[in-house]
């Protein structure tokens, strides 16, 4: 039997839970992983105190955790709060209450999160690595390392998070010019002693983590397209440039249907990207590479080489992302189809969570369904939705555990033509709560895939408005001529109206950027 270990991050703009299996030495597979968008950060760093109902939610988000840890029989758990309870005055009655609900928490110190951070993104590295810096953009603040796999040289952690500097700097939306300009002094003042610190190591690569840093890179990826190097993403100074100055222009509610992942991260991604592009700017980094690895991965490497020790460095077995990546290389998968399918379903997922309400960890089943649902046009074109499952079925993918394995297999067989059905199968054989995913999932990616059937990426985003009467109208953004993606739409929107019962309709919107 594998030793199972649960690691928690309570942050100050999300909380995150990772559980994973130990099977041999110095390997671990992830087995579950969820994150809850809760603000515990709001109106700590002007006020000194958590906003009650805040540290209520996050009380209850914990519970639920802790639920999560006793169902896989952990055998220890490492849980952690960064900038918000590191600055709250009544940080301990929190912890006393997490303490209540079965969750160990300590408030990490500044440098350790800066350490934890760049373990774990090493950690998920295949490659050997002899100096890196590592910056990662937080709610409350931006934690900085220069380190390799044997010593940490140099630690910083500023004041500089997206949720801080949001709440400080920017009272209109969209920001005043004014704004931003005190945002960019500030931020330059606060980084200069940590430039000239940094400066004095001869790094080799720089690396970025955080939903800042990821949700900045993969709607640039979305916007124009970048480079990869493996499972990091490659973004560009000038690129981040040219990104901002659209954000920035742009008020909260267009943010969220144009920025990757969470739109509840629109009021603080343009805050957020300031601090990462006068990052670059103050380091001379043309390009960043960016990892979806970071703290929470960081406390599972730590705790694990605490438990085992002497054991040395941790890796995780191959994660999703090299996994999903193999596995369409083989089978031929038309890429940027597969990328535009998930970025637009992964867009309805975040502002249809009301709706919808699944646990953000669908979010990874719901992308690899959309990247894998048209690889049975491998075998051929007719039922290729069937060879799709039968394909995924026997992948043997260990990233995915049997039961995500099946959701991911039948979300990409519903993709197309018959609705999920209990007369079919591999439908059949799920739990009702799970055949309950595979609907809302599927539902979603039918209208994700109709509005790229032409396998041109012409939308650029999906917006969605639900109204009090249940109808869910959703806009496309695009300078094309969507009738066709609108009347295909139209179609196979037939699944989100029986799923969710509600009215349907469809527009095409201004587009956001220029192409």
């Amino acid at each position: 039997m594998a030793d199972h270990f649960a690691a928690i991050d309570v942050g100050s703009n999300a909380m995150r839970c990772q559980i994973a299996a130990v099977d041999h030495p110095k390997h671990y597979r992830v087995l579950e992983q969820d994150r809850q968008p809760v603000r515990l950060g709001q109106q700590v760093f002007q006020t000194g105190k958590l906003n009650p109902d805040a540290a209520d939610t996050a009380i209850k988000v914990l519970a639920d955790f802790k639920k999560l840890t006793d169902r896989f029989r952990v055998k220890a758990i490492r849980a952690v709060g960064t900038s918000a309870l590191r600055e709250a005055s009544d940080s301990r009655a929190f912890v006393k209450r997490a303490q209540k609900v079965g969750i160990p928490l300590e408030v990490l110190a500044e440098e350790e999160e800066a350490r934890l951070i760049s373990l774990g993104i090493m950690s998920g590295l295949r490659f050997h690595l002899p100096l890196g810096l590592f910056l990662d953009i937080g709610g409350g603040s931006v934690e900085l390392a220069v380190a390799d796999t044997t010593n940490t040289y140099c630690l910083f952690s500023l004041p500089l998070g997206a949720v801080r500097l949001t709440e400080e700097f920017i009272a209109n939306d969209p920001p005043h010019r004014k704004e931003i300009r005190e945002l960019r002094e500030f931020i330059q003042d606060r980084l200069k002693p940590a430039v000239r610190r940094v400066q004095r190591e001869k790094y080799t690569m720089a690396f970025g983590s955080g939903g800042t840093i990821t949700a900045l890179a993969e709607t640039d990826t979305r916007v124009g397209g970048n480079a990869k190097a493996g499972s990091l993403t490659i973004l560009r100074r000038q690129r981040l440039k040219a990104l901002l100055d659209l954000l920035i222009d742009q008020p909260a509610s267009e943010r969220a249907s144009m920025i990757s992942g969470d739109p509840k991260r629109a009021d603080i991604i343009v805050a957020g990207g300031v601090v990462l592009y006068e990052i670059m700017s103050e380091f001379g980094l043309d390009y960043l590479f960016v990892s979806r690895r970071g703290l929470r991965d960081g406390l599972m490497v730590d705790l694990l080489q605490r438990h085992y020790e002497g054991s040395g460095q941790w890796q995780p077995d191959a994660d999703r992302t090299e996994s999903l990546d193999q596995f369409c290389q083989k089978y031929l998968v038309d890429a940027p189809h597969a990328n535009h399918v998930s970025q637009l379903a992964l867009n309805l997922f975040y502002q249809l969570h009301d709706l919808h309400k699944l646990p953000e960890k669908h979010a990874g089943i719901l992308h690899a369904a959309s990247m894998l649902h048209d690889i049975g046009l491998f075998i051929a074109h007719p039922k290729h939705h069937k060879h799709s499952y039968y394909l995924i079925k026997s992948s043997g993918m260990n990233s995915f555990n049997k039961l995500d394995l099946d959701l991911v297999a039948n979300v990409a067989r519903y993709h197309r033509k018959a609705h999920p059905s209990p007369k079919h199968l591999g439908f059949s054989q799920l739990s009702p709560a799970n055949q309950d995913v595979v609907r809302k999932l599927s539902a979603l990616v039918r209208i994700a895939d109709a509005f790229d059937f032409r396998h041109g990426q012409q939308v650029d985003a999906l917006n969605c408005t639900l109204s009090k009467s249940r109808t869910l109208a959703i806009s496309a953004s695009s300078e094309a001529n969507l009738k066709e993606e609108i009347a295909w739409a139209a179609e196979k929107g037939n699944l989100i109206q029986e799923v969710f019962n509600l009215d349907l309709s469809f527009q095409k919107a201004k587009p956001n950027r220029s192409r």
